[in-house]
């Protein structure tokens, strides 16, 4: 989820700009990763 999230929105999880900010925001943009063609979507939808 990080590698992702630091492909599709240039997010640093660990920065603390990133950290301050509002978990909702966060939330939904791992989400979104379940709409793109992403490790997370390719993990959770393994048969």
């Amino acid at each position: 989820m990080e590698a992702d999230l630091a492909k599709e929105y240039g997010v640093d999880l660990w920065d603390p700009a990133i950290l301050a900010r509002p978990w909702p925001g966060i939330r939904t943009m791992i989400f979104s990763l379940l709409d793109s063609p992403t490790r997370l979507r390719a993990v959770l939808t393994r048969r």
